[in-house]
């Protein structure tokens, strides 16, 4: 058989591997689709198939046998998605239903059975999210599509605390004491729910909307630090009733810490947040989203702002607005070098340790430049619209 024949299938393979070679340049230098990694995996799967149907086709054998050889490739195919179909297939679809319906984004916290912490990347098969001890946890597609999932909302969670106290102290003075502890927190319409009547004590639940989210772990332990405070600033005692049947102490004995004096030091609120040890890579990865999106929206910002302008009747104003978009395609033409050193450092999650500052440096310095040159298209869009509401 002539080498000659050969050539249309050799063409094929190298067609194939050309342009795995070319996407995967694009998807890692170029950052496409940088925030759907789904998209990515599904270039590459859909690449591979056809290349493989290409190679089998060209190839310089009769039908029957090119019959032969898509029959066999179809059952290993078809024997690779059998034999891992609860798996693969399944992990594979459950992804891309997460993708249609975006429950979740990166830097979100989720909870699916007994993990729970913030979401640092998403996969064709798999998410990956940092927990609570600073780990990185893979949690497969099908798990949070088959199981309740729990997406804390940006926007604001509600933070709860309970505690069992005596039927002796009066209801008002402990839900007085208990708002207070959730107005010194922070908290937003703070309530207190009785949630059980039991023999010997009521179980209190207090709770309020918090706001910043970012501190969440922060807060809730707060919460719980005010509470204890606000009730002993009070003389409530934060103890059971029966504990206080068997406890062998005398009658004047009071199960409280000693009050501070005013002469010794408060205590130092450390200056690093709890979550900014704990979720560190998530943080990074919800920084690194932001200022893709931020940058993305840029251009299109600017193109509306000059759709916009054609509409303004005063030469001298219109003239105005187009040297100001002038000024602003030229930042973003500077701060465009800045993007692309952040494309070329390796996914966060495999960024080595010691490399976390130079890639904190970078982040920091290009989300500050972005915040200036996007609070400048925000005036420029109101100047705009004043100049477009004045001629009205």
């Amino acid at each position: 058989m002539d080498i000659d024949q050969f050539i249309p299938s050799i063409i094929s393979l190298l067609v194939t591997l050309t342009l795995i070679i070319v996407f995967d340049f694009l998807f890692r230098k170029r950052n496409l689709f940088s925030r759907e990694k789904i998209i990515q995996q599904l270039i590459f799967v859909v690449i591979f198939i056809i290349g493989i149907l290409f190679i089998v086709f060209t190839l310089p054998i009769n039908v029957e046998d090119k019959n032969l050889v898509l029959t066999l490739v179809s059952i290993v195919i078809g024997a690779i998605i059998a034999f891992s179909s609860t798996t693969f297939v399944t992990n594979a679809m459950a992804g891309i239903m997460l993708r249609l319906i975006h429950p979740f984004r990166v830097g979100d916290f989720i909870k699916t059975d007994d993990t729970f912490g913030r979401v640092t990347e998403t996969y064709f098969l798999h998410t990956q999210v940092q927990s609570m001890d600073r780990d990185l946890i893979t949690i497969p597609n099908m798990t949070l599509v088959s199981k309740p999932l729990k997406t804390i909302r940006s926007s604001g969670t509600i933070i709860k605390v309970s505690v069992s106290l005596g039927y002796n102290i009066p209801r008002k003075d402990i839900e007085k004491n208990l708002l207070k502890a959730a107005e010194i927190t922070g908290l937003e319409n703070p309530f207190v729910h009785i949630e059980k009547l039991g023999d010997f004590s009521i179980s209190y639940k207090v709770g309020g909307l918090l706001r910043d989210i970012e501190g969440m772990i922060t807060a809730r332990s707060d919460f719980k630090k005010n509470v204890i405070d606000s009730l002993h600033n009070s003389d409530i005692e934060i103890v059971s009733p029966t504990y206080m049947n068997q406890r062998v102490f005398s009658e004047d004995y009071v199960c409280m810490p000693p009050k501070e004096t005013g002469g010794e030091e408060k205590e130092k609120v450390p200056e690093i947040k709890t979550e900014e040890i704990i979720f560190d890579k998530a943080i990074l990865a919800q920084m690194l989203d932001r200022i893709y999106t931020t940058a993305d929206g840029l251009s299109t910002r600017r193109k509306s702002m000059e759709d916009k302008i054609k509409e303004i009747k005063d030469e001298k104003t219109r003239n105005e607005m187009k040297e100001l978009l002038g000024l602003l395609a030229q930042r973003e033409e500077e701060i465009k070098p800045m993007i692309q050193n952040l494309k070329d450092f390796p996914d966060i999650t495999s960024l080595p340790d010691e490399k976390d500052d130079t890639y904190i440096e970078a982040l920091v310095d290009a989300e500050k430049n972005l915040t200036l040159l996007d609070n400048r298209h925000s005036d420029i869009e109101r100047k705009i619209a004043k100049a477009l509401e004045k001629q009205s």
